[in-house]
């Protein structure tokens, strides 16, 4: 087998400092409370630079590149773009009928597929990163395209929604930054300069800004949280659900179309991972209700331990038995 690409150090803690970021901004939140409801901005700011950075590794390309590899991106997109926020409206009436904001908030946390860190926990897992970097254009785009839809059509039946309102969001937080990353490669091209002569520093930025986004986010919302702590025990129960039975499903799929661990581990963690930074900025933006954004703020607190809980898990089968099938 060819040799194995090691982990940056950065890549092997990411997950922990962004769950010691959730503590510093609880943290904050309950010590200087006043300083906590400044930071909603630094919100707004932090998560259009995350997915500014982000999107400078897309290329439009990746579409094309994706469907060289027909079966895993048919499969990832079946399950993040039909398959989940349908069960996300599923579970939202199993659990949470009586409290139609956290609903709707679950919607909106789950509808989101990540276009980010679903690569760290890839590749923490062996996954199979480079079919992964071709699955964010799609991630992208098919998220700008339908995330309006999803909100009319599922959270519209909870709630009143105000589609002009996610419109807007959505076009801040992820056309106005494909735009501007686009633009920037351009820019970049025209005066003759390698954008990979960023790509050392760029996943040290990513994580700086990303721990400052997560800090400011449970900092700003904490006071709410305080307040309403039924809405983590809420959210627990169709939170674990969720992210336990997705598993499953991928693990099941694979399994029936025959997927190489690769792309299996893959597979997990792009449909397992969530874009929780853009759906609090939407939650902030387009909703008046604070419950739907406290809702998608616990959704990572919930997500995070799970994910690495996962990857424990996926590298356990790969020695168990996939790299055993291979051996024999």
């Amino acid at each position: 087998m060819p040799a194995e690409k090691e982990l940056s150090l950065l890549d092997k803690i990411q997950p922990l400092l962004l769950i010691f970021s959730i503590g510093v901004g609880l943290t904050i939140a309950k010590i200087m409370p006043e300083l906590a409801k400044r930071l909603v901005p630094v919100v707004t700011i932090g998560v259009f630079l995350v997915i500014y950075l982000i999107m400078l590794g897309i290329s439009l390309g990746g579409i094309l590149n994706a469907f060289r590899r027909i079966k895993p991106t048919v499969l990832a997109i079946a399950i993040n773009f039909i398959f989940t926020p349908l069960y996300a409206w599923f579970l939202g009436y199993l659990f949470l009928q009586g409290h139609p904001d956290i609903w709707v908030g679950l919607i909106l946390y789950l509808v989101t597929p990540c276009i980010g860190w679903y690569l760290i926990f890839t590749e923490l897992a062996k996954g199979d990163v480079e079919l992964g970097v071709a699955l964010l254009a799609w991630n992208v785009f098919l998220q700008i395209a339908l995330l309006p839809v999803y909100m009319y059509f599922l959270a519209g039946r909870i709630v009143p929604v105000d589609v002009w309102r996610i419109l807007q969001s959505i076009g801040i937080f992820l056309a106005a930054p494909l735009l501007l990353s686009e633009l920037t490669k351009k820019f970049m091209s025209l005066k003759k300069l390698d954008i990979n002569i960023f790509s050392n520093k760029l996943p040290y930025a990513k994580t700086v800004i990303l721990m400052v986004v997560i800090i400011s986010m449970f900092a700003s919302q904490g006071n709410v949280l305080f307040v309403n702590p039924q809405v983590v025990f809420l959210m627990i129960l169709p939170g674990l659900v969720f992210f336990s039975s997705i598993f499953g499903v991928a693990l099941l799929v694979s399994y029936v179309f025959r997927l190489s661990y690769p792309e299996t581990a893959l597979l997990v963690f792009t449909t397992a991972a969530r874009n929780s930074e853009a759906s609090l900025a939407i939650a902030v933006s387009a909703f008046s209700a604070p419950l739907v954004a406290l809702t998608v703020v616990v959704g990572p607190s919930i997500e995070l331990p799970v994910l690495i809980i996962l990857v424990r898990i996926l590298l356990y089968l790969r020695e168990k038995y996939y790299l055993k099938q291979i051996r024999r």
